[in-house]
């Protein structure tokens, strides 16, 4: 094995580019046989362009022999004894690079096992999970019955108590844990049986609560009238409420921790306390009590079991990482599934059993070169991977990597790994030759990094900084009015109070670099700045933060100073603001009756109200309730057409899209709108129904998925902007221009907790988790060590992504003692390794700003004009970067040319009004007219729109055969909240569901729906098929002379018909089969009049001519027709259609028969087949 230590900047990527260019060229071996791993997607996007592009050139080198300033292709066409030999190579290798074996680590453990599965003794076939909680949240439920239901009350109370009062509060006893079968785990001492304990405390506090039963009189006497005591600890105020709180404890059955925390002045009870000398006046003696003494005997039994139980937690916790590790890989085996970290542990498992010699002989003839780039992001399992296949190997084997680069240990990457596998590598090599940055620059990166006091740069003393030499060509340099300037500016910052040596607060610090990275960034492109001899643009200037929190301090800045700006984030859209305000919304649409919800959702910036004008609009009752009616109509064509077609609706209409633009911000806010309906409309397969969807939504919101990148932040725009990253999103990535206003920034986050994770030198360097241990201390103080180290390597990365320039700040800002700039500046000489962070807090603490200044302008001095240190300015002077760049009106593009309308999904309504429509026909061409109160029958129940859709639903859900009564009255009660409708309607759809359902819809009466069962009806049949395009008043003649019935006739010659062609759409209420014949059915709510003679045949004669429903059944005819045909064996019109039923609701009563409400009609054949072939179809 061979290693590679890449320095920032000296060309990773082109080396290995390199080495698979010379295998190609020197071996036989296929690009297939050529395995490369890197850690990301899009770095492996990058290697495999990269590659590729190299073996490109090499082609033409190889043929034509010009390499230009080349120095590696020179290098190999000279040194390569056969130029033909080596284009064939290479082309060879080029036809084949679909082939070649660049892959994620992950990605090249999928591929391993699926490949080799009965080598590895994996199963064939798994489902990969990009998010495991479910399973760890199911797992963490099971520990959490297992070990609180049966435990003893006091245990659980004291649990709850200290915040872990459900198994979700576990979880976070998990984070970086979980995935890492490598820990070791510190032992922990066992305690005591905490019985006795426990039944002294109850006994304790069974005696204080008699006490105070039997002597609360006196108690309260002495605390508050005796003169003895010290009135400013014994205020009367204060005692009268310590008085009420000791009830309260006292009159429960046993002691109750969360009383006893809120409690928090028990010890003024106490006889210890009140002998105190600060708790009497001067020259007297304390008053004295049985009861006070008891106090002091149950305090002492209270911390004795406290910290009991304080040694059970740590075991807790312990038992629920053991449980864990376990349980959850058992959990997802059974079900099929893995996740990424099993992919690993799985490979390493078949790797590490004593029959792998088969698989590990095999994956050596596949890969017979091994290239592992961003080695220093490995852990012990990868490694263990790489090792057991070629250790001991003929097969070269390139481990690249940069140790002062390993940035990603929360994601599970351990530098130890790196650094015990350079002691097993045969060879070693470093690139320290910086291609990316000005030499300026480079030299100031060398300065601050030397090695000081005997002390590296990096802390470990297993990670050296040797000074990178400057690329031997010319770098452009970024200039300001032709002149260069120092490449590396640190901003002092100064206290406010000259005379106080108190820090500087983190918000004023972050506000004042802030404003100075936003001033001198429209000094720069206002002058405007030349990098080389091209002007300085906005997305040459990237300024990088630690957290996603600074990034958007910095947003804002940069919006308020005019400076177009982009963030790129690893945040998750589920917790945006946006976010939040589609939730509301999508609760209103869901529950529209709701009118709480709908205020809601119309005080979100999507709608644009405030409260005084939401008072004011909903004051206007007519318009209210067409307000209410629209969420019932966006609640309808969700239910009907899906998520996304609402939400397209929703937004045209609301002028959703132009109210989030005006905004300044207005292209994060639309990006993050557009990106969650995607994602909603992504997930609308998975969730039945509305409700769950919406349910799925929030859930996402609490808890967003990890390793899933499409519910990462998109970019809002990819014009010219600047640049707001992360330093761990910068990885790998170059700016010319770079800020880092936050380098002062400190502050360990191990520090305080209750468990760590650290490397015990005493194991090796073995990463080891403690929960608390008897060395907890020491461990965790070698976990801030580690922690201090990363945030120096974290600091290298971000200066390293300078091409040009850097800025940064520097002062004594709070928490900055633990920042990776105090450890480079002012490390002390006269420390000891087991004190290091200690001993620069203390340093810190004590330095003045001259001595920082000091210490500034002598690294400056040293520099030679490669770093400067000026005072930040925060003054725009006037300008702006609108002032610097002229902005053109702009107008919309005028249509020259005629765009073809014909060809489109059209439908019924298309056909007859021109208007499109994909919605199923709600009779919405009727007004809503208000009912007579007085009277709720079925001619008053209420019209229009909203009325058929709650109708169509009630059929649509009932089992027309079902007895159930009282299942039939829920389903009505539900869909009549549903759409706002009051409860007093419930019996008269009841009654007029039961009248429909027994009508008998044929002249035998041997026809009613009450008897179709659910397996012979279909509901809301929704069809599409090619429509040809058409001459209208050709398909009106055609309809016309084909038919017999003169009401056909007289109806179609009333209708205007439209001209188009593309794809008839629409859906049909109900189709059902009965005695083998299949009918069509129209849900009418139309109101025709008050009484029944008002629906009788005749009647609804005119009404389908007015409503032209004529032509309508005419295209459902089509559709159905055209369905049986592909769906029934020797299908034929005349035996298998029965008809066509349009039944309006209102008129229908069994003691009439099918003479009041219902039409029927069974276009011919002679009509159907003409008007099916004159349609004809599209494609």
């Amino acid at each position: 094995m061979n290693l590679v230590e890449a320095a920032a900047g000296t060309g990773k990527t082109r080396t290995i580019a390199a080495l698979y260019l010379r295998t190609v060229l020197q071996t036989e071996i296929q690009v297939r046989n050529i395995l490369v791993v890197t850690y990301t997607h899009a770095a492996t996007r990058e290697l495999r362009e990269r590659v590729r592009d190299l073996l490109l050139q090499a082609v033409g080198v190889f043929q034509h022999g010009d390499a230009g300033e080349d120095a590696l292709l020179n290098h190999l066409a000279a040194i390569h004894p056969d130029s033909e030999l080596a284009v064939k190579r290479l082309r060879r290798a080029i036809a084949d690079f679909d082939e070649a074996a660049i892959f994620t680590i992950h990605g090249f453990c999928q591929r391993v096992l699926a490949e080799n599965a009965f080598e590895g003794a994996q199963p064939f076939e798994s489902e990969l999970l990009t998010d495991e909680r479910q399973f760890v949240g199911e797992v963490v439920d099971d520990f959490w019955r297992r070990n609180i239901y049966p435990a003893n009350v006091l245990w659980v109370d004291w649990l709850q108590a200290n915040g872990v009062d459900r198994p979700e509060t576990l979880l976070n006893g998990l984070t970086n844990v979980t995935g890492k079968p490598y820990l070791h785990i510190a032992p922990l001492p066992e305690p005591k049986p905490p019985k006795i304990l426990e039944d002294e405390l109850q006994s304790c506090f069974q005696k204080l609560a008699d006490d105070w039963s039997a002597q609360r009189d006196s108690v309260e006497k002495i605390l508050l009238e005796d003169d003895r005591l010290n009135r400013n600890r014994y205020r009367v105020s204060s005692v009268a409420v310590w008085i009420t709180q000791m009830d309260q404890l006292l009159k429960r059955s046993r002691p109750d921790f969360m009383a006893l925390r809120e409690f928090t002045r028990f010890d003024r009870f106490q006889a210890s306390v009140i002998s105190d000398r600060r708790s009497v006046k001067k020259g007297h003696a304390p008053p004295t009590h049985p009861f006070f003494e008891s106090c002091d005997d149950f305090a002492e039994c209270l911390e004795n079991l406290e910290a009991i139980y304080q040694q059970r937690y740590r075991i807790f916790q312990r038992e629920l990482y053991q449980y864990v590790v376990i349980e959850l890989p058992l959990r997802k085996a059974e079900r099929g599934a893995l996740g990424y970290d099993d992919l690993l542990t799985r490979l390493q498992t078949a790797l590490r059993s004593p029959h792998s010699g088969s698989l590990v002989e095999k994956l050596r003839s596949d890969y017979q070169v091994a290239l592992i780039d961003e080695f220093q992001d490995t852990d012990p399992v990868q490694y263990d991977i790489f090792r057991k296949i070629y250790h001991g190997s003929d097969c070269p084997v390139f481990l690249v990597g940069d140790p002062k680069q390993a940035i990603y240990s929360f994601r599970g990457a351990d530098v130890f790994t790196y650094l015990y596998a350079r002691q097993d590598t045969t060879k070693q090599f470093s690139l320290e030759q910086n291609w990316r940055s000005v030499p300026q620059l480079v030299h100031a990166v060398n300065l601050l990094f030397e090695r000081r006091a005997d002390l590296p740069a990096f802390l470990l003393d297993e990670i050296d900084f040797s000074p990178a030499q400057p690329a031997p060509k010319q770098l452009p340099e970024l200039t300001e009015s032709g002149l260069a300037a120092p490449a590396l500016t640190i901003w002092p910052l100064s206290r406010e109070d000259d005379d106080n040596n108190k820090p500087i607060a983190k918000h004023r610090a972050g506000s004042l670099c802030v404003a100075a990275t936003t001033t001198e960034i429209t000094r720069l492109l206002a002058l405007p700045a030349k990098i080389g001899e091209e002007p300085l643009h906005r997305s040459d200037i990237a300024v990088l933060v630690r957290t996603h929190s600074q990034a958007r301090i910095v947003e804002t800045a940069m919006r308020e100073a005019g400076i177009a700006s982009v963030r790129h984030s690893q945040e998750s859209v589920y917790q945006t603001h946006e976010a939040v305000e589609l939730e509301r919304v999508l609760i209103a649409i869901l529950e529209p009756n709701r009118e709480a919800r709908v205020r809601a959702a119309l005080l979100t910036d999507f709608w644009g109200m405030d409260a005084a004008s939401l008072q004011s609009f909903s004051s206007l009752e007519l318009a209210w309730d067409a307000r209410l009616a629209g969420f019932h109509h966006y609640h309808e064509l969700w239910r009907t057409h899906g998520f996304m077609r609402m939400f397209r609706e929703w937004t045209a209409v609301e002028g959703v899209y132009p109210r989030l633009l005006d905004f300044e911000d207005g292209d994060r806010r639309l990006t993050n709108l557009l990106q969650l309906a995607e994602l909603i409309h992504g997930q609308e397969r998975h969730c039945a129904g509305l409700n769950n969807l919406v349910t799925w939504f929030s859930e996402a919101m609490t808890r967003p998925p990890v390793r899933d990148d499409p519910s990462l932040l998109r970019l809002e725009s990819d014009e010219d902007r600047v640049q707001i990253v992360t330093v761990h999103g910068s990885k790998g990535l170059q700016y010319p221009v770079v800020f880092l206003p936050f380098s002062w920034s400190g502050g360990l986050q191990v520090a305080g907790s209750e468990r760590c994770i650290f490397h015990d030198i005493s194991q090796g360097n073995a990463a080891t988790v403690d929960f608390g241990s008897v060395d907890f201390e020491q461990h965790l103080a070698q976990a801030c060590r580690e922690e201090l180290a990363e945030n120096l390597r974290l600091f290298y990365v971000a200066l390293t992504r300078a091409r040009c320039r850097c800025y940064l700040a520097w002062g004594a800002v709070n928490d900055a003692a633990t920042s990776a700039m105090a450890w480079l500046l002012h490390r002390s000489l006269d420390v000891v390794q087991d004190d290091f962070i200690t001993a620069l807090q203390t340093r810190f603490r004590a330095i003045t700003d001259p001595e920082i200044f000091d210490t500034l302008e002598r690294l400056a001095e040293r520099s030679e004009g490669a770093i400067q240190v000026i005072e930040p300015s925060f003054e725009p002077n006037g300008l702006t970067t609108s002032d610097a760049v002229s902005k053109r009106p702009m107008a919309a593009r005028e249509v020259d040319r005629k765009i073809d309308q014909t060809w489109r999904l059209t439908s019924f309504s298309a056909l007859s009004t021109g208007h499109n429509t994909e919605l199923p026909d709600y009779d919405h061409a009727q007004q809503r007219v208000l009912y007579d109160g007085e009277r709720p029958d079925v001619f008053t129940f209420p019209r229009g729109a909203r009325a058929g859709t709650c109708l169509h639903q009630v059929f649509e859900e009932l089992d027309f055969s079902s007895p159930d009564a009282d299942h039939r009255n829920a389903v009505i009660e539900r869909v009549l909240k549903t759409h706002g409708y009051e409860a007093k309607w419930q019996d008269v759809v009841a009654q007029l569901v039961d009248r429909v359902l027994h009508v008998p819809l044929d002249p035998h009466g041997k026809l009613r729906l009450v008897d179709i069962q659910q397996s012979q009806r279909v509901d809301e049949m929704e069809f599409y098929y090619p429509f040809a395009a058409h001459d209208p008043q050709a398909l009106k003649s055609a309809i016309q002379a084909s038919a017999d019935d003169a009401h056909i006739k007289s109806a179609i010659q009333q209708i205007e018909l439209g001209s188009t062609a593309g794809f008839m759409h629409g859906f049909i209420d109900l189709v059902f089969e009965a005695a083998g014949r299949y009918y069509l059915v129209d849900y009418k709510s139309n109101f025709l009049g008050m009484n029944q003679d008002d629906y009788r045949p005749g009647l609804l004669k005119e009404v389908m001519e007015r409503e032209q429903y004529v032509l309508q059944y005419l295209i459902y005819t089509v559709a159905l027709h055209r369905y049986l045909k592909h769906r029934i064996p020797d299908y034929h019109y005349e035996e298998h259609f029965g008809g066509v039923y349009y039944l309006f609701l209102r008129g229908m009563d069994p003691a009439l028969d099918n003479q009041c409400g219902v039409y029927y009609d069974r276009p011919g054949q002679a009509l159907i087949g003409p008007l099916e072939r004159l349609l004809g179809s599209a494609i």
